[in-house]
């Protein structure tokens, strides 16, 4: 599935880059669509056949987009990247987004089970919420619905609820936002 947050690496070569060699200085690589290599190991493969006029190519990621900084450098990608590419497949945009901004607030290495993240990211992610009133306003309106907080209130009461202040309480302790996705804490 193509979306518009398909992971993608430049990839050129050290010696390319630093000018040893026929090619000087150049930057001469390949924008390479990571969707679709199942491994670490068939990526590599392709950028060796990319880049074979070098015996012993020393890739550069030189850029990429849509790929959470914790599983790439200029030197190195993650053995959880082609984890996390799995993961995101039947995911919709704004999902892979939120998955994105959830893996750079962990301790990811190579004992990371991808499959608990997953789970983690599924009981913690709540949301997107972009509406006029702001992000947590928003999504207090829908948990205090969801949790029939108001139903032990008389209606005419119901009215004067503050919703403000309760998303400030529930963002205190409970969750937390980045741009404009919500987490349980």
């Amino acid at each position: 599935m193509k979306t518009s947050q398909t992971p993608q690496i430049y990839v050129g070569t050290y010696a390319k880059y630093n000018g040893s060699g026929h090619r000087n200085g150049s930057i001469a690589g390949e924008w390479v669509d990571l969707e679709i290599y199942d491994t670490k190991d068939s990526f590599f493969e392709y950028c060796k056949e990319l880049h074979c006029d070098e015996d012993d190519a020393e890739f550069m990621f030189q850029d990429y987009e849509n790929i959470p900084e914790k599983l790439i450098s200029e030197c190195s990608v993650s053995d959880k990247l082609f984890d996390y590419i799995e993961a995101i497949k039947d995911m919709e945009d704004e999902t892979i987004e939120a998955l994105g901004l959830f893996i750079e607030d962990k301790d990811i290495n190579k004992d990371t089970d991808f499959e608990e993240l997953m789970q983690e990211f599924s009981d913690e992610y709540q949301g997107y919420y972009d509406g006029s009133e702001g992000t947590e306003v928003e999504f207090a309106y829908k948990y205090i619905e969801e949790q029939g907080i108001l139903n032990e209130m008389p209606e005419h009461l119901q009215y004067y609820f503050d919703y403000k202040a309760y998303a400030n309480d529930l963002f205190i302790n409970d969750f937390v936002e980045h741009d404009g996705h919500v987490f349980r804490r």
